[in-house]
């Protein structure tokens, strides 16, 4: 048993009955509390107290530093990761992500991915990540080796990091009945959900009938890439909502990017938004990417223009109606996003900048914690700050949400079980080709 006292933890990731977590102050909605652990897990989280822990066990004074739980990052690509040396996007758009992706597979050798995703995994687990989830490509004819792959990646890290993994295909490659191998595969491996990028055609619809068919038969989810472009007549997440509710789809579905709702008409976006919360989608917003990507633009003799649109889908109004909404790295360093390093303290702190998040501060943190546990099926081991939880937290040298977010380099600590470690981060020389 060990105790780590004057920690102060957000109030949205406390117990609901803990004293000061029903009204925090906007501003700074932190709580200040001791965490007991015991071997692995979290056992008591109670007001500061100057009594010692039962069995008198050892207290570390944390002395009020901003503590988090681990951090779950649940739509990333390890497949691409950290290709953008050898493979960089010229142009640096979606079509030019496309093509420089298409080129670089040819490198894919079981040995080039596994090198590229541990050091990917490394990074995460470094920075405090305890969960993960990585799309990975499967295109037609390649069904056993991604799936291997990912699966002995998960094995190796299993009890440091959860990795979750979905393969990618088209719909026309998943939604037929030929191609319900793809399904069958995905199930003996333990896939976390199928993964897809529906595109609108006249099609749609049996196209997502089929999948979700294919889908039910083996009792799993999806987890798909919807509207990743600024198209308003691109409604393909409204097609998946539908979709949900006609067939009565009894499985979670999480759909990332859904780019295009933000160029659309208000009332039009307010009725999918409404179709999301009732068919209970989970949504990823990934503001980093798509910053890079869209509204990408230049001027008659070639030179860059600024961009008028930065591809983030609405967000608050998610949340407003009760849509589970989580914020994720998706891609680092590729073709279809040059910077990154699998650091969820980046990605919160951009999404704030990027999303106002700071509009809702308290529950702010929640969209890289608690939301994101919650659509991986985690919830009863990470995402909170509670008794029974995996003791797996971040604590940082901030004694406020605020200080942190102004000030996201600041040095941090790892409570791993009664432990307290500061991490190493690879070198980059650990990535190198050998």
């Amino acid at each position: 048993m060990k105790r780590f006292a004057h920690a102060r933890v957000p109030a949205s990731l406390l117990p609901a009955s803990f004293p000061g977590t029903a009204s925090p102050d906007p501003d700074q909605p932190l709580v200040t509390c001791d965490i007991d652990v015991d071997s692995a897990r979290i056992v008591a989280v109670s007001a500061v107290s100057a009594t010692l822990p039962p069995d008198a066990a050892p207290v570390e004074d944390l002395h009020g530093a901003v503590v988090l739980p681990g951090w779950a990052d649940a739509h990333i690509h390890l497949d691409k990761t950290h290709t953008w040396d050898r493979s960089p996007n010229r142009d640096r758009t979606f079509p030019g992500a496309i093509a420089t992706l298409f080129a670089d597979e040819r490198h894919w050798t079981e040995t080039d991915v596994v090198r590229r995703a541990n050091y990917a995994i490394a990074c995460a687990h470094a920075h405090g990540s305890v969960a993960l989830r990585t799309h990975f490509n499967c295109p037609a004819g390649v069904l056993r080796d991604h799936h291997d792959l990912f699966r002995s990646l998960a094995a190796e890290w299993r009890g440091r990091v959860e990795l979750q993994y979905v393969p990618l295909c088209t719909e026309a490659g998943y939604a037929t009945p030929i191609n319900a191998p793809y399904f069958d595969r995905a199930l003996e491996s333990g896939c976390a959900a199928i993964g897809g990028m529906p595109l609108m055609n006249p099609d749609l619809r049996a196209q997502i009938d089929r999948m979700m068919a294919l889908a039910a038969e083996r009792g799993m989810g999806l987890d798909l890439h919807i509207d990743e472009n600024p198209d308003p007549a691109s409604e393909t997440l409204r097609e998946i909502a539908l979709g949900v509710l006609r067939n009565e789809f009894p499985h979670p579905v999480t759909c990332g990017h859904c780019c295009s709702l933000s160029r659309q008409d208000p009332a039009r976006q307010a009725e999918t938004i409404a179709l999301v919360a009732e068919a209970g989608l989970n949504v990823i917003p990934l503001p980093m990417c798509n910053l890079f990507l869209m509204d990408r633009r230049a001027d008659p003799a070639g030179r860059p223009l600024t961009p008028q649109w930065r591809g983030v889908t609405l967000l608050h109004e998610f949340m407003n109606a009760g849509v589970n909404v989580a914020i994720a790295s998706d891609n680092v360093r590729d073709a279809f996003y040059a910077y990154g390093d699998y650091d969820m303290l980046e990605v919160y702190s951009q999404a704030v900048r990027i999303g106002h998040l700071d509009g809702r501060l308290p529950e702010s943190p929640r969209v890289v914690t608690a939301n994101p546990a919650a659509l991986m099926g985690l919830a009863d081991r990470f995402g909170s700050v509670t008794p029974g939880r995996d003791a797996r937290l971040v604590v940082f040298d901030a004694p406020s949400l605020n200080h942190l977010l102004a000030r996201p380099s600041a040095p941090r600590r790892l409570i791993i079980g009664e432990t307290l470690q500061r991490p190493d981060l690879p070198a980059w020389e650990d990535l190198a080709e050998r």
